[in-house]
């Protein structure tokens, strides 16, 4: 009984279907990449690929079309996705001469450059894809390039592309799979037959194998790497640091022994970490700051603790008004950029301040309207605005900031004299047991500044410069009871907290009030250092901005710590002595010149003419695309259509044919060879078929797979038609069964 009609339809070329469909979640994976790569392609360019991509996926579900109408089928939905998402209008124009014409194209061809360019290129990707997953080594291939490309990007980048390794590998298994169904399909049609009458023998199986593979993997205990990965090593041999988000572990030899994260007591600082890349909030921010969270003015040895003083500060209530500021602090000089971030946290997470880039002036709204102010206390003193409830910590804030602006001439002539003054005396307090080589390294570092501000700046120079990165610090090689000069002059390597510490240290030493910070750092720029190093982004104007506005992703490996130092008129200034990072400060605008108004040079026809230019220049770089595209197709067709081709073809199907023959003959003859050692030996005076007769009368459940091999081979052997492929794994399962029956 025949299936029925919409049954059938269904089925039809149900392999071909599973293949594009899978094909399109795998070249998907690069687009994901390529959204990862903040400012290489914009977002509409995203959307209109990734929806190529199901476009031409839909057209493999349409059963029995013909490949070219299909070919047609994508390339007019693709041109018309452009036009429906890009608000395309016909424009007519009067065709007089051949100048009209070029208007006329470039007055519709304009408004869907230049993002046709790239669906068509994934379009072509697309076709080569289907082509190469014919092929069980081009398949092995392509997951092969693709997992190397995706780690080695993963590696010299701050951006996490192993979900797209994941993602590729189960892709690529899956059509490995599928071409093996289709082979065999196509040379074991009896056991394909039994198989999909019985699917459940093998897709319960298959199923019971994924899904217990999945759950190991989920009840896996995290293991940290044991070797060091390339990036890392490389970088170590050529004495630089590790870049900021640490893509691997260091080669030193201390355990990592905790997560990062915003840290909750810095009593006893130093150890290792692990990188954790848990979001913990998404800041929408109009310039690109550090996000201050609380400060410690109480060094111990060992770590920070609250001085007595802090400890005792006077809070106030946190309402609708700018904060106060604290009158101890003279910041008359001091000019201020104003800040708006509008901070999302991502974790269920209480904290024990709001964070935000200093210093925070006004709260403007919480948890979108809802007024929880009274959970809020504003220390003044530290600038710290302090979260007091154990549970409900804001889901989403609306901060206002004053930057400082970094007047240096002015900082540089800043008053330095706090010795004498006793208010003072807990951001110079230094511990009696500081050895006296730390001291005496802060004087040798400052000796050429002239002024305090340039003795800070020479600090944090020093420190960057000197001490390499590492989230693993090998703290064996320190002996000294004291965190700093340990770090100093033993271990001389570490994360943000050795630098921090150490600066203020150092700071204090030559009389500089200075405190240490904690919080996190900017995040995930939304321009990455390695676009900009390599001039992608010049595409788009010389005039743009690394701390300018956008969404920041900022994450636990992101915890920060840093030093802000006092000089009198301009108050607390920050400073990062961290190697490999940067504070992204705001200095005075420059003086700009005026700008000559005259109309002497007519600068409109200029404009007019640029313009006309730029539209020409689209024009002729869509027709020369249009033409490429074109020619290739055109040789593509003739070469599969010429007679040439044809021949060659026919050829080859002919010498495999023969081979065919061969192919079963040589089994053949292994197989008598065989049948001698097991007691059926051919007799002089018999024919082969006399011969297999007797041996079915001998053992007569071997009759119908001897049947089978004669029949094939006397055709192989003595006849002019030519075996199939089928036909010689007909004899080869047939074979197969007779060897066992043997035994």
């Amino acid at each position: 009984m025949r299936n029925p009609l919409w049954k059938r339809i269904l089925l039809a070329d149900w392999p071909q279907r599973m293949t594009a469909i899978i094909t399109g979640l795998f070249l998907l994976q690069f687009v994901l990449w390529i959204s990862k790569e903040d400012g290489l392609w914009l977002p509409e360019t995203i959307s209109l690929v990734s929806g190529t991509l199901g476009l031409i996926v839909l057209t493999y579900l349409i059963p029995r079309l013909h490949r070219f109408w299909r070919t047609v089928l994508q390339l007019v939905l693709i041109i018309g996705m452009h036009g429906y998402v890009l608000d395309y209008h016909f424009t007519s124009v009067k065709l007089t001469a051949w100048k009209d014409v070029l208007k006329w194209l470039t007055l519709n061809a304009v408004q869907i450059a230049p993002f046709i360019w790239f669906s068509l290129t994934a379009w072509v990707a697309y076709l080569f894809a289907m082509w190469a997953v014919q092929s069980k080594l081009r398949i092995f291939v392509l997951i092969l390039v693709s997992v190397l490309f995706f780690a080695i990007r993963d590696s010299f980048s701050v951006i996490f592309l192993w979900q797209q390794v994941a993602a590729v590998l189960l892709c690529g298994f899956s059509l490995l799979m599928l071409r093996h169904f289709a082979q065999l399909k196509q040379r074991a049609p009896f056991i394909w037959e039994s198989i999909i009458e019985y699917p459940a023998s093998i897709g319960i199986p298959i199923v019971l194998i994924v899904i217990f593979t999945l759950f190991i993997g989920a009840i896996s205990p995290t293991v940290d790497p044991v070797l060091t990965d390339p990036y890392t090593a490389w970088k170590v041999s050529r004495g630089e640091t590790v870049p900021l988000l640490g893509k691997g572990i260091s080669t030193s030899a201390s355990t990592v022994d905790a997560a990062s994260g915003y840290s909750r007591d810095d009593s006893k600082l130093g150890g290792g970490f692990r990188y954790d890349y848990t979001p913990v909030m998404t800041v929408d921010t109009t310039k690109r700051t550090y996000f201050r969270g609380e400060t410690r003015s109480l060094y111990n040895g060992k770590g920070w603790e609250l001085s007595p003083a802090e400890k005792n500060l006077s809070l106030t209530r946190v309402n609708g008004n700018p904060m106060q500021t604290d009158p101890r602090f003279n910041m008359s000089l001091l000019k201020t950029k104003e800040v708006t971030q509008t901070i999302m946290m991502d974790r269920e997470e209480v904290f024990p301040v709001i964070f935000g880039g200093f210093a925070i002036q006004k709260i403007e709204e919480i948890n979108k309207g809802e007024n929880p102010y009274q959970q809020l206390l504003w220390a003044p003193r530290q600038s710290e605005l302090r979260f007091i409830d154990k549970n409900n910590y804001p889901k989403d804030y609306k901060i206002i900031t004053q930057e400082p602006i970094l007047d240096e001439p002015g900082l540089r002539q800043a008053k330095s004299d706090y010795a004498q003054r006793p208010e003072w005396s807990e951001y110079l307090q230094l511990p009696a047991e500081l050895p006296d080589r730390v001291k005496q390294l802060a004087v040798d570092i400052t000796k050429t500044g002239t002024n305090p501000y340039d003795k800070a700046k020479l600090i944090e120079k020093y420190l960057s410069e000197h001490y390499p990165y590492t989230n693993t610090p090998d703290e064996s090689k320190g002996k000294s009871k004291d965190f700093v000069d340990r770090f100093l002059f033993e271990v001389k390597q570490g994360y943000c907290d050795y630098y921090s510490t150490s600066m203020t240290v150092l700071a204090r030493s030559i009389g500089l009030p200075a405190r240490w910070v904690k919080g996190y750092s900017s995040g995930a720029s939304p321009i990455p250092d390695q676009i900009r190093d390599f001039g992608v982004m010049s595409q788009f104007g010389e005039d743009i901005d690394p701390n300018g506005a956008g969404t920041y992703t900022v994450r636990n490996s992101d915890a920060h710590s840093w030093v802000e130092v006092y000089f009198e008129g301009y108050g607390w200034i920050s400073f990062e002595p961290t190697s490999g990072f940067a504070l992204p400060n705001v200095f005075p605008e420059a003086a700009v010149e005026p700008t000559d108004l005259s109309t002497d040079n007519e600068p409109v026809n200029e404009v007019t003419e640029t313009e006309s230019g730029s539209n020409y220049t689209w024009l002729w770089l869509s027709a020369a695309g249009a033409a490429v595209i074109a020619v290739i197709a055109s040789v593509l067709f003739l070469m599969f259509k010429s007679v040439s081709l044809k021949a060659w073809r026919t050829k080859r199907k002919q010498a495999q044919a023969v081979n065919f023959n061969q192919k079963i003959i040589v089994e053949f003859e292994k197989l008598l060879r065989l049948s001698r050692r097991k007691g059926y030996s051919r007799l002089e005076h018999e024919t082969m078929r006399e011969a297999v007769n007797r041996w079915s009368k001998q053992s007569k459940w071997m009759k119908q797979e001897l049947e089978t091999v004669l029949l094939l081979f006397e055709r192989a052997k003595y006849s002019q038609l030519s075996s199939t492929e089928q036909d010689y794994w007909k004899v080869s399962q047939s074979i197969t069964k007779l060897k066992e029956q043997m035994k």
